[in-house]
């Protein structure tokens, strides 16, 4: 009966998050087509690079949105009320506090913005654009603390809903606002309106799942349980200093070594990178809390089996969207914003690449976390950040922005891509590793050999319309699920996948 509503609970999370993701892709590509129509790509190039810098501001919540569900998955399960209100209460405070200081610390950061951009452009009020952004990231952090509890309890789906229909209204005032103000700050503007209004939504709705939360309680957390937060939280702190410096550096060494304006240039392609990241990440979000509940309520043996299948479900999304991406991202930018807005093939190669590396450490991430593997491997990340910048530097130097993506990818592969996976088979599911490298490294091979080739021939068709390139689109994407199905389809994990849509083929015939 568990493993039943374990399922259904991760279905239902994971259908209704890539739900509002998808709906949040389609109108990002509508609001940012009308940005490059009605705003220069200067501001394209400060939007980018300032919402890389709010991303490194992010690392003053300490790696507690992390470990919070961690802590919640055994009162849940237990049903121990005074317990989850007693925690909400302190993770209550800590988030006003986190909001607190990326305000404060944000905004002292203004009279510096010199220093990371090469060349200053053309914009006026450029430090209030900024401070904006500063005030925008500040107030995601009230109350969205009780979010956390939501997705802990496996009902991450109801967050969904409210984000999703705030995104729609979100995007259609900023289209009003481009197209009769051609205002940036009214544009921004928007975002802190609706980003405080749809964190109390989703506040408003965990009151009303959880009445009980409305009552005082007297119960303090635990010795213990403050005990384990601050060690987790100590050994997040590395963690996120690293992930942060690796998600958010790019684009400021792109800035400073090759200015603002190749950051809103790839800034487009990350807008469907992170798009497509986006939407397929939200389906291991979804499933964490599950793991989380299987990890407490089953044996090791179990966990593994359940791994393996998940590790073949994410090479088989990644190996999709990662090599689309590889393929087909060169001729929709020609497309869809100029041939200015293009880059090379080596580097649409190498962002594709990048997308399928860092999304094949999805599942080891979501074990690590549900795990609570947090202490180990702490000082990892330092490792990465300077593999990555140090990378990226000099071959930035010689390569440009291909050489920034290098670096990227050297530093998740070899280090993180390694390590990882020591920690979460070696304290969670102790057993060896070895199995999952050899599995891992025949994904790699396959996506390459997918990836680089379906790029070399596409490149010989000259594709001018959206009418062309959805159809070779559709082509490359029924080449490479086919491939798939040739390659695995005797693979035990394939068998699995193909039992379960018959299955559910079979309810939906007799419904």
């Amino acid at each position: 009966m568990k493993q039943n509503s374990r399922t259904k609970n991760s279905i239902i999370n994971s259908i209704y998050a890539s739900a509002s993701q998808i709906v949040t892709i389609i109108l990002s590509f509508i609001v940012r087509t009308v940005f490059i129509r009605t705003l220069s790509a200067d501001y394209l190039g400060v939007n980018g690079l300032f919402s890389n810098i709010i991303t490194m501001l992010s690392l003053a919540d300490l790696g507690i949105g992390i470990s919070i569900p961690y802590t919640l998955y055994k009162p849940l399960a237990d049903d121990n009320r005074e317990n989850i209100k007693a925690l909400m209460k302190l993770y209550r405070k800590i988030y006003n506090v986190i909001g607190c200081v990326v305000l404060v610390v944000g905004i002292s950061l203004t009279p510096f913005l010199g220093l990371i951009i090469k060349e200053m452009p053309n914009i006026p009020e450029i430090n209030l654009i900024y401070i904006l952004f500063v005030i925008n990231s500040a107030a995601s952090y009230f109350f969205i603390y009780k979010k956390l509890l939501l997705d802990s309890d496996q009902k991450g789906f109801m967050a969904s809903k409210i984000t999703m229909n705030m995104t729609i209204i979100k995007s259609i005032l900023e289209i009003i606002i481009l197209c009769l103000t051609r205002n940036y700050l009214l544009y921004l503007s928007i975002s802190i309106i609706i980003t405080v209004l749809q964190n109390t939504l989703i506040s408003m709705k965990c009151n009303k799942e959880y009445p009980y939360l409305k009552n005082k309680t007297n119960q303090k957390v635990s010795k213990e349980e403050i005990k384990d937060l601050s060690k987790n939280t100590s050994a997040l702190i590395i963690y996120r200093i690293g992930t942060v410096a690796l998600n958010g550096t790019d684009n400021i060494i792109i800035s400073k070594m090759l200015g603002v304006v190749m950051v809103g240039i790839y800034s487009n392609y990350l807008l469907i990178v992170n798009a497509i990241t986006n939407v397929v990440s939200q389906i291991f979000n979804a499933i964490t809390s599950s793991i989380g509940n299987m990890i407490v309520t089953t044996n090791e043996k179990k966990s593994e089996d359940v791994f393996y299948k998940l590790l073949f479900l994410n090479f088989w999304l990644y190996t999709f969207f990662a090599g689309c991406v590889t393929i087909l991202i060169n001729s929709f930018i020609t497309i869809w914003a100029g041939a200015d807005y293009v880059l090379s093939n080596s580097v649409a190669f190498a962002i594709g690449l990048n997308l399928f590396v860092y999304g094949m450490q999805s599942v080891v991430t979501s074990y690590r976390n549900a795990y609570g593997l947090f202490v180990q491997g702490k000082y990892r990340p330092i490792i990465m950040t300077i593999v990555n910048i140090i990378v990226s530097i000099v071959l930035a130097k010689y390569i440009g922005i291909l050489g920034v993506i290098i670096g990227t990818i050297v530093s998740r592969l070899f280090v993180t891509g390694i390590y990882d996976p020591i920690v979460v088979f070696k304290y969670g599911l102790k057993t060896s590793v070895k199995k999952y490298f050899l599995i891992y490294i025949k994904y790699f091979v396959i996506f390459t050999i997918i990836s680089s080739l379906g790029l070399i021939l596409v490149t010989k068709i000259t594709i001018n319309n959206y009418l062309l390139w959805i159809l070779v689109a559709i082509v490359v994407a029924i080449v490479i699920n086919l491939i798939i199905c040739i390659l695995f389809f005797k693979d035990k994990n394939f068998e699995f996948y193909l039992e379960k849509f018959k299955s559910l083929m079979k309810n939906k015939i007799k419904k």
